[in-house]
């Protein structure tokens, strides 16, 4: 599940205020002058009969269309309802829509007014989204509010993406999917905008669909550390672990001194028990960049891996002399011995060899102030198999040990 957090408000406004046109000139017909007057009375249903009739008699009177919006504009903002305030606004919409299309002269005229409409009705959807704060009902109504601004003017994904957050405020993650896909469609190109939604999508089962969006991320934003993670999580989840080795592998070729890179492949590599190549990567990683604190709790992991290899063949090469002693010659015993103690000092020498990056890690994950426990964990068991008791225990605390007599 996506983890719900109060997620900042993206304000971005179109820049200007732009007040309603005036109602000054002369009209060829009397309802439209009685609409103008009635609008500077705010007598809003009056004015609205008077284009009505307007438009009875000519349905191409793109001044009345024009007038129409405006009155429209001015009663869903004096309107507290927001149902009742919505529906006025779509209202609006489509009047300001005809009027330009019977005259493409009015279309400056009417974008002033539709983007003082947008202002409105997007510091609708900030206040209410401040009021979630105290009232989380109140994400809800934020939402909707974005949602009419991009109503308003479809090709603003700050709209729709403040829609997305206030739904996954309100913990309606599932309703943020399209406003997030709006966004996108809108030009929005904030990386956390492709992560959200790639993790709706895994979190409602649409897998490929999560995955597309990453690795179109992944291409946008190559450094970006969060996004080429995320993509690796997606691939490992699905179980397109060759997938993920031919992409990653590529791009070290594309580009062999890219640290992230070289780390995913690395690690990747891991998981596919190809360990020396692991190593290969995460050591350029690592001379790529002295301080990068997962590469080197990814190698560390390696060897320790590695190490639990050898000791899985301990185990069977002495289930098996135990079972077939009885049969076998002292020289045949002494040989089977002799290769598990060769085994058992590989596994120990493996184990030290995870302690130099796995002590460094935990350095960096302390500095940076990020949790180190998993690190203690790996470090503590390595200390142990090599005999460093004293210094098992010293950081037995932070391997969450220190109270469990481990």
């Amino acid at each position: 599940m996506v983890v719900m957090k109060r997620f900042p408000i993206i304000f971005s406004l179109l820049l200007g205020i732009f007040l309603l046109a005036g109602a000054d000139g002369c009209s060829s017909d009397p309802n439209v002058e009685g609409a103008k007057l009635d609008l500077r009375n705010q007598d809003y249903d009056r004015a609205l009969q008077n284009l009505e009739t307007a438009l009875e008699k000519n349905p191409a009177n793109s001044e009345a269309l024009d007038l129409k919006g405006k009155v429209l504009s001015e009663k869903a903002f004096a309107i507290v309802d927001q149902d009742t305030h919505i529906a006025l606004i779509h209202d609006m919409i489509e009047a300001f829509t005809k009027a330009i299309e019977i005259d493409p002269l009015l279309n400056e005229t009417v974008t002033n007014s539709m983007r003082f409409a947008y202002a409105s009705e997007f510091t609708r959807g900030v206040q209410a989204f401040n009021r979630g704060k105290n009232d989380e009902t109140e994400f809800v109504v934020a939402a909707k509010y974005f949602h009419t601004a991009g109503d308003i003017f479809a090709d603003s994904s700050g709209a729709f993406v403040n829609e997305a957050y206030a739904y996954m405020n309100a913990n309606q993650t599932e309703n943020a999917i399209v406003p997030f896909e709006l966004a996108i469609a809108a030009g929005d190109d904030q990386s956390d905008t492709y992560r959200f939604l790639a993790g709706l999508y895994q979190t409602y089962d649409r897998t490929n669909d999560g995955i597309a969006l990453l690795e179109k991320a992944s291409g946008m934003y190559p450094d970006d550390i969060d996004v080429q993670t995320e993509l690796l999580n997606a691939y490992q989840l699905a179980g397109q672990i060759d997938k993920a080795l031919e992409r990653y592998k590529d791009a070290v070729a594309r580009e062999p001194d890219n640290k992230l890179f070289r780390y995913n492949y690395g690690s990747l590599l891991v998981g596919a028990e190809r360990y020396d190549e692991a190593i290969e990567h995460l050591l350029v990683a690592i001379s790529l960049d002295a301080d990068y604190s997962n590469a080197h709790y990814n190698l560390g992991a390696v060897y320790i891996n590695m190490a639990v290899d050898v000791n899985n063949q301990v185990s069977v090469l002495d289930d098996k002399l135990r079972a077939d002693r009885s049969d076998l010659s002292r020289d045949e015993i002494q040989a089977r011995e002799e290769a598990i103690d060769a085994l058992v000092d590989r596994r120990k020498e493996l184990f030290g060899m995870a302690v130099t990056p796995l002590e460094k890690a935990k350095v960096l994950f302390e500095g940076a102030g990020e949790d180190a426990e998993a690190v203690c964990v790996a470090l503590y068991q390595s200390y142990v198999q090599i005999n460093e008791v004293a210094k098992a225990e010293s950081i037995a605390e932070c391997a969450g040990y220190e109270d469990s007599g481990q």
